[in-house]
């Protein structure tokens, strides 16, 4: 007999322990389980890229020329300003050239420069330079003949006004044609060029 209420007080305390753990496991309140992530590291031959800029259009672009006289000829300095509100790219090297209609006005290139792309940053700029002659020295006497200085790629272009006028510029050309006035022309750069 005293095994049987041995037995019945084991079975007792049993149920009573699982009622409780049933109780307290289902109405008590949960507390949500949060999980801790960590950020996915970059490896040693990861880069992070920077947004792609696209190439500059032509309203982003605003060209001066300032021109300088000195014994004899016209250093004129080129600055290609990012007027717009995003970076874009420009490219620089052999992209400056210069519009007239004058057949005795010849274009050298100072460099012949490999092709490279910049990107500029609102308000950033690149820089060239043209040189002409202050009345040459002409046997046929002098003509002013209008020049229009301009970046030019496949993609885009942008007018060099002087001053920001009209964007013409008055060479001293010889009045024959045979007599030559030749213009030099630098290849556009990311830093200003000094003569």
């Amino acid at each position: 007999m005293r095994n049987l209420t041995l037995t019945v007080t084991l079975v007792a305390i049993v149920t009573f322990s699982f009622a409780i753990y049933f109780l307290v496991s289902h109405f008590s309140p949960q507390t949500p389980v949060i999980e801790k992530t960590s950020p996915t590291p970059i490896s040693p031959t990861q880069t992070l890229t920077p947004p792609q800029a696209t190439t500059c259009k032509p309203e982003q672009l605003s060209g001066t020329l300032s021109a300088q006289g000195a014994a004899g000829n016209i250093y004129a300095k080129l600055t290609l300003t990012n007027i717009g509100k995003t970076a874009c790219d420009v490219e620089l090297g052999n992209t400056i050239t210069a519009i007239f209609e004058a057949k005795n006005i010849v274009l050298h290139p100072m460099q012949t420069v490999s092709p490279e792309t910049l990107s500029l940053m609102p308000g950033d700029k690149a820089y060239s330079q043209v040189h002409y002659p202050n009345g040459p020295q002409c046997q046929s006497g002098i003509t002013p003949v209008s020049i229009t200085v301009q970046y030019s790629t496949n993609q885009t272009s942008a007018f060099f006004k002087p001053d920001a006028q009209t964007g013409k510029v008055l060479v001293q050309a010889c009045s024959a044609q045979t007599e030559k006035t030749t213009i030099d022309i630098w290849p556009l750069s990311k830093n200003p060029i000094t003569p």
